[in-house]
């Protein structure tokens, strides 16, 4: 059996979710997404469980978003990834890992950069404790892909969204913070004790109250129909242009693309 990459810890009425994967940036590939569904189904349904804490291993890497080498090595034997693949055991669908409808409260700790799909984790928590060495980025245009302009647009102000999503830059904790997309910025090794007590602070409050309070206010930022169906559409079909090809293969070959625009 592989060893996990997701870790699951529950202590007290917190359950704590470290992406384990360091030697990859804590990048996801197949199998953190496969555990990753199974652990937001645990915490769903587990009525003991309060509030969750999402963090990760190490202290450079929060999460590099999608393994692109995993997508590269797909690509080249021309084959879907398996969780995009309706016919495999590990498929699920579109954006379950994120958040998976979670009604309970979600304090990310993170603790290094986060770029890519990573960024969509940050987003899909309710509180937010950066470190002052991390920074959070996009990336996808980088690559040649879409990712989910339609989530960092709606979670910050617009103009920081386009530096993102369209030009690829990243943006530094303190800048976060002043935008207001992180609650806190300490040093590193603080990371996980603060968002531990915030978590332990989310526990002394009514939990369903809580709950239903994130409910309102996840509805106040939902999606407008139809946005989230066209965003999956467009990444599924920039996988297969030949500029979608080009960007994974040129990044797990240490190399600038060579763009087609086609």
């Amino acid at each position: 059996m592989a060893k996990p990459v997701v870790r699951y810890e529950k202590r007290d009425h917190i359950a704590f979710i470290t992406f384990d994967r360091p030697e990859a940036h804590n990048a996801y590939n197949d199998q953190s997404h496969d555990e990753l569904v199974k652990i937001w189904k645990d915490v769903r349904g587990d009525d003991n469980v309060w509030a969750v804490v999402l963090t990760a291993v190490g202290n450079r890497a929060f999460c590099a978003g999608r393994d692109v080498k995993e997508l590269a090595h797909y690509q080249k034997l021309g084959k879907l990834v398996p969780r995009y693949d309706p016919a495999s055991p590990t498929y699920h669908e579109f954006g379950h890992i994120w958040h998976f409808n979670i009604l309970k409260p979600i304090v990310g700790a993170i603790n290094g950069f986060a770029t890519g799909g990573g960024l969509g984790f940050v987003l899909a928590c309710d509180l937010r404790v950066m470190a002052d060495d991390a920074w959070l980025g996009d990336g996808h245009v980088n690559i040649g892909q879409l990712g989910g302009p339609e989530t960092v647009a709606r979670y910050m102000p617009y103009a920081i969204a386009a530096e993102l999503v369209l030009m690829g830059e990243r943006i530094t904790a303190q800048r976060a913070y002043e935008v207001g997309i992180v609650n806190k910025v300490v040093p590193s090794a603080q990371v996980l004790p603060e968002a531990t007590r915030m978590a332990e602070r989310l526990c002394e409050m009514g939990p369903l109250a809580v709950q239903r309070s994130k409910q309102v206010m996840r509805t106040l930022y939902k999606t407008p129909a139809g946005i989230e169906q066209l965003s999956e559409y467009y990444a599924i079909a920039m996988r297969e242009t030949q500029d979608g090809r080009e960007g994974p293969r040129a990044f797990a070959e240490k190399r600038k693309p060579a763009w087609r625009a086609r």
